[in-house]
């Protein structure tokens, strides 16, 4: 849900650099803190995720214009230092495919991988007084929720905030080229609020648009992948509850 679909060329070059530079000494850390044996124990079950969440992020849901990410399974499953690693390898194969640009896999890897960590943590704390499923859903919505509000902060400084309305991303960026570098020339020198009530105004579910169309949709995107995450948690806790994260 909180992925930037914006081409090469839209972001200033110090902001997808110190994206990349970021997730660079973010993967380090977090990779030096793991154990080498659990890393490799781990290895087939972080591609099974990976796997998993580069489907889910490729196609659209249909009933509304957002996409799930499945990122917080991935940290519940693997941990955050492997579910970070495998997000920026998923990133990186979709932008090859022109699901958005290379130049913003650092900035994708970040806001998606923070869905990662704040995840996979507060499962951990939550699964300690509550039901493994009811913990995977109560982890997801807050990890969506700071992933959404760094998303639209990184691209609204950045491009604009017309350019940070997740419905107005999706629909405009799924395989087909962007038109705005004319428009970006006028973002670079402020924000233009016009602009964000345009976008706004393009969404659409059901009787409503505008805003409450995309709360609306932004509240049902949650709610899915809410509920979908811990129906996956709790049918693996059935079967292989080993493969539940449970910390270092």
């Amino acid at each position: 849900m909180s992925h930037i679909h914006i081409p090469d060329g839209v972001l200033p070059f110090y902001w997808w650099l110190g994206g990349l530079i970021l997730t660079f000494i973010v993967l380090y850390f977090l990779m030096a803190k793991m154990d080498r044996f659990e890393v490799q124990s781990r290895v087939p079950r972080a591609a099974m995720a990976a796997a998993f969440m580069l489907i889910a992020m490729s196609v659209p849901l249909g009933i509304i214009p957002l996409h799930l990410s499945m990122a917080v399974l991935t940290g519940i499953l693997v941990g955050p230092g492997l579910g970070f690693l495998a997000v920026f390898v998923v990133n990186l194969i979709l932008a090859l495919v022109g699901h958005g640009g290379l130049t913003i896999v650092g900035l994708n890897t970040l806001v998606i991988g923070t869905e990662v960590i704040i995840g996979s943590v507060l499962f951990q704390r939550l699964a300690r007084k509550n039901t493994v499923h009811k913990a995977a859903f109560l982890s997801v919505i807050p990890a969506l929720i700071v992933s959404m509000v760094l998303m639209v902060g990184i691209v609204g400084t950045s491009a604009g905030l017309a350019e940070a309305v997740p419905v107005h991303d999706c629909d405009h960026d799924h395989g087909q080229e962007h038109e705005h570098e004319d428009e970006h020339e006028e973002h670079e020198h402020g924000v233009h609020l016009d602009d964000v009530d345009e976008a706004v105004g393009d969404v659409h579910i059901f009787t409503l648009t505008g805003w409450g169309a995309l709360f609306l949709i932004l509240l049902i995107g949650i709610i899915l992948e809410s509920g979908i995450t811990a129906l996956i948690v709790r049918y693996i806790d059935k079967i292989k509850p080993e493969f539940i994260y449970k910390g270092e």
